[in-house]
């Protein structure tokens, strides 16, 4: 790629990504500011109820995705490898589908109040039972959902400790006082990261803060922008609202530098430092800590979804709609992955011998944190007033509601994903392979397409099946972006929960559901030949 060619397109890649950005923030100082009585009225409840939620979800995560992480890498016990894969499924499960599913059951008329009612003659001020659709029904439902990504960065930072796990055992250290004082002190890092990825997830989630009527920032920008109509509040929250984001990104970076400082001065062993579990009260917490999580992210939520496909199963064989939404689906996220699996290519390739494209990479990889409310609003404005002026000047044209427009918004919130992925394994090649065939004759090009990606094509299936799954997974932008009757299954599933209908979205939240198990084992599968 010449010197020309690479920076024209390192300006259209920066473009693409400020350039909604900027139309967004534009509104500021165009749009008219009489009705903004939504940032005097709610502010602070969007806010305190953003915040509260975040820490709620942390301390869960914390609680379980640490201890758990630490059963299962240095204790022996029963179970001790199912619970090593089993603690990554709810993270397989989005957690709006989670939402519905315990909003169903657990609601005034759902299965589990109904049968109290019929066993112990109940009336409905007779009894009192915990309200799922509050803050602390979002905190629960989150937190086990989204405690995985703590679990596995935990897990990955002690299994590197296990020589100082050996040397201070063999020192008479219990197994407690070398967790609170070497293992806790040394995963620190990683679990701030996990930590710091958690509360960007939760401020970014829409899905389950709005089915469970839980005012946040990211519903409030999605109802005051298209149900007040109020452009100018809903800019103001979503500035807000990326504010306390790039916080939480500057925050994060921070952590991986100090992790990386951490694993490069650690030196381990093929042998697994194990305690066998012969205290039953310690074995009974063992298991309460693993089987939690599991119970009530995965199991709990998959059994009535299960119950009630079977029950509509005939409905739906026959609905082409069904099929339609799947297909439209897939095929999308196979679209939008292979376009940011290509684009990771070219700019990761390019950011080996260029500080230039790395800082570009580096600095468009923060669409992953911005929340996709805010992603597709951005994009509306940005390429409504694109459509205008290009009508204006040469011929009309209408760029939003289109599949491009929903391509450009996942490949603007999700590259980051797919980026990180392939870096970290072109990282792996060295230098001097490049410069052999540069000596061979070779182009820059034809020794990425024969030499690179044969090298890496482990990191490049990683990278795709990650963008995959968030693709599958994704509502908010879908919901907003999407051409007219382009219903995918996240939308379609949408719909129906919004109509009350929770068991004809089962057989749609069980494909999705599949779709990501079998991604997430491939993934799995992976980790494991990598090592």
């Amino acid at each position: 790629m010449s010197k020309l060619l690479q920076k024209v397109f390192l300006c259209l890649i920066i473009s693409l990504f400020a350039c909604p950005l900027v139309s967004l923030i534009s509104i500021l100082f165009t749009e008219q500011q009489s009705a903004k009585w939504a940032i005097h009225t709610l502010l602070f409840e969007y806010t305190a109820n953003t915040i509260l939620l975040m820490i709620g979800v942390g301390v869960i995560s914390f609680v379980f995705g640490v201890i758990s992480s630490w059963f299962v890498t240095f204790f022996s016990f029963p179970g001790c490898k199912f619970f090593e894969v089993f603690l990554f499924l709810p993270i397989s499960i989005p957690g709006y589908i989670v939402s519905f599913v315990y909003t169903n059951v657990l609601e005034y008329s759902g299965p589990i109040q109904s049968l109290l009612r019929e066993i112990f003659h109940l009336q409905k001020n007779d009894y009192w039972f915990p309200e799922i659709r509050s803050l602390g029904g979002g905190i629960l439902i989150l937190g086990f959902t989204l405690f995985s990504y703590v679990y596995i960065l935990a897990r990955s930072s002690f299994t590197s400790l296990n020589n100082s796990v050996i040397v201070a055992s063999t020192l008479g250290q219990s197994p407690f006082k070398i967790f609170t004082s070497i293992a806790l002190p040394a995963a620190r890092p990683a679990i701030t990261a996990g930590i710091l990825l958690i509360f960007m997830e939760v401020i970014a989630d829409f899905g389950t803060s709005q089915i469970l009527a839980i005012n946040t920032l990211t519903t409030g920008v999605y109802r005051t922008w298209f149900l007040l109509h109020d452009r100018y509040s809903a800019t103001i929250l979503s500035i807000i609202e990326l504010s306390i984001i790039m916080l939480f990104v500057i925050a994060e970076r921070i952590s991986n530098n100090r992790q990386k400082l951490y694993s490069s001065i650690i030196i381990n062993s093929d042998y697994q430092r194990r305690w066998n579990v012969n205290n039953k009260i310690l074995l009974i917490s063992i298991y309460l800590v693993c089987t939690l999580p599991i119970l009530i992210g995965f199991i709990f939520p998959i059994i009535p979804l299960i119950y009630w496909t079977v029950q509509r199963i005939n409905v739906f064989v026959s609905d082409l709609k069904f099929y339609i939404a799947i297909i439209n689906s897939i095929s999308i996220a196979l679209v939008a992955g292979s376009m940011l699996v290509i684009t990771s290519l070219v700019i990761g390739y390019a950011a080996r011998y260029s500080k230039i494209t790395y800082y570009v990479a580096r600095f468009i990889s923060i669409g992953y944190a911005i929340p996709s409310a805010i992603v597709a609003i951005a994009i509306l404005t940005f390429l409504g007033k694109l459509s205008s002026f290009i009508s204006r000047y040469t011929m009309e044209i209408t760029l939003i509601g289109t599949t491009g427009a929903l391509l450009y918004s996942y490949m603007f919130r999700f590259f980051a994903i797919s980026f990180k992925t392939i870096e970290a394994g072109l990282r792996k090649i060295p230098n001097e392979i490049d410069w052999a065939s540069y000596t061979m004759g070779y182009s820059s090009t034809a020794t990425c397409i024969n030499i690179h990606i044969p090298l890496i094509k482990r990191s490049v299936l990683f990278s795709f099946l990650l963008a995959f799954i968030d693709i599958i997974q994704e509502l908010t932008a879908t919901l907003i972006i999407r051409p007219f009757n382009f219903e995918t299954l996240t939308t379609r599933m949408y719909g129906l929960i919004c109509d009350e209908r929770y068991m004809d979205a089962a057989p749609l939240s069980i494909v999705i559901v599949l779709i990501s198990l079998i991604s997430v084992t491939v993934l799995l599968k992976l980790s494991n030949t990598d090592k």
